[in-house]
């Protein structure tokens, strides 16, 4: 078994860059041996994607379409939701077969006891964004990401991340020291409640691969940081052995 694990790309159009990257990777995983492969999509796969609208899997026809051969393949996928990709089982789950979870889940591959989640409980000084999720995730929002047209969304969708990216993009760059920080504490908080030997995150769009001691056990802590760099990499477990893997640009 082979598992891939991807987050933060934030898709607008499949002619993009990271788009065209992603569409070569999921074609080379048919390549090989699907059946083998667990492919993991950890949020903001796509810059926005609200409800089961056909709307949204319009503008990836072709991306849809690979993921779509990979599950008819025997390839396993399990897409955990961001906060510009949410409630989309509508659309992932019923139509593709794609596992779709909102929170953390635990994983054991070969071996290895891995947490994966968005990544978007991490920092939670940012009130304004808890206090955002807290409303989206409401259980009586969610009916509406279906009733209210695709269109609409992807209009009020754009507005809001434009404003959205400049607040974080600055507040990355002046600490980023602090949200690695974060990370790692976060490692160690959640390890409590359910041991692991790694945790996959993504959502701070800040790289960090790193080994923390807890009570004596080693624990790496993996945050995929986004697809904006120069060069694109994926986190890639096989045969219980972990490493990154550039993709070709």
């Amino acid at each position: 078994m082979e598992a891939w694990f991807l987050s933060d790309i934030h898709l607008k159009s499949a002619e993009e860059r990271n788009g065209k990257i992603l569409l070569r990777f999921l074609r080379s995983l048919l390549q090989q041996n699907p059946s083998q492969v667990h492919l993991f999509m950890l949020g903001d796969i796509f810059d926005l994607w609200v409800g089961g609208h056909s709307y949204f899997a319009k503008k990836f026809p072709d991306l849809i379409e690979a993921l779509r051969d990979l599950r008819k393949a025997g390839a396993r996928i399990t897409y955990i939701e961001g906060n510009h990709d949410v409630h989309v089982e509508g659309f992932f789950q019923k139509q593709l077969g794609v596992e779709v979870h909102v929170e953390a889940q635990y994983y054991n591959l070969d071996g290895l006891i891995v947490r994966c989640e968005h990544g978007d409980l991490i920092n939670l000084a940012d009130e304004k964004y808890l206090k955002y999720r807290s409303i989206i995730r409401n259980p009586y929002i969610k009916p509406l990401g279906n009733i209210i047209p695709g269109k609409f969304w992807d209009y009020v969708g754009n507005r809001a991340s434009k404003r959205s990216r400049a607040r974080s993009g600055h507040y990355r760059a002046t600490n980023e020291s602090q949200l690695v920080q974060m990370i790692r504490a976060h490692t160690e908080k959640v390890y409590q409640e359910k041991p692991f030997d790694i945790i996959i995150s993504g959502h701070m769009h800040v790289f960090d691969d790193h080994v923390v001691d807890i009570r004596g056990r080693k624990v790496r802590t993996v945050n995929l940081g986004s697809w904006f760099e120069e060069k694109v990499k994926v986190f890639h477990i096989k045969d219980g052995q972990p490493n990154w893997v550039y993709l070709e640009s």
